[in-house]
């Protein structure tokens, strides 16, 4: 019998993989520790730069507003894609064809739900924690690219 876990994983990456919007009209994260920023901001830069060219490219980032603006992923997120040679600039900054990332990371189960929107891409990931606490891949992306309109 397979894993009771890995059913819900693939359950949750075929609903999300699904819907038709993103959910907030900005970038939104909850419960990310500063200990997990790190590690989600190097995987949401590691599949932006699959997907884009880093040396050449602007990213606007659709950073969380209001009181959500102080999290601990953004900060690093931000560094991470300037570490890599991703231009960085603000959603509300002018750059012209920058691609603007809205990201929403939000606890779900015993984990984090990781959800990024760019371009006409959409790709959804599920982290777990293990015993140790620690985050850990618990499915790879999910990703839904939208026809060109």
């Amino acid at each position: 019998m397979r894993h009771p876990l890995h059913a819900a994983v693939v359950g949750v990456a075929l609903l999300l993989g699904g819907c038709a919007s993103f959910g907030p009209r900005s970038s939104y994260v909850e419960a990310v520790t500063p200990a997990d920023a790190p590690l989600l901001a190097a995987d949401i830069a590691g599949f932006v730069s699959d997907r884009l060219p880093a040396a050449s490219t602007t990213v606007a980032l659709d950073e969380p507003a209001g009181e959500l603006a102080s999290d601990s992923l953004t900060p690093v997120l931000r560094d991470e894609l300037r570490r890599i040679g991703f231009g960085v600039a603000g959603a509300d900054q002018k750059a012209p064809g920058a691609h603007a990332l809205r990201y929403l990371v939000t606890p779900l189960n015993a984990g984090v739900l990781v959800r990024l929107q760019f371009d006409r891409t959409t790709a959804s990931r599920l982290w777990l924690r293990n015993s140790a606490g620690t985050l850990q891949a618990g499915s790879p992306f999910t990703v839904r690219e939208d026809a060109a309109e």
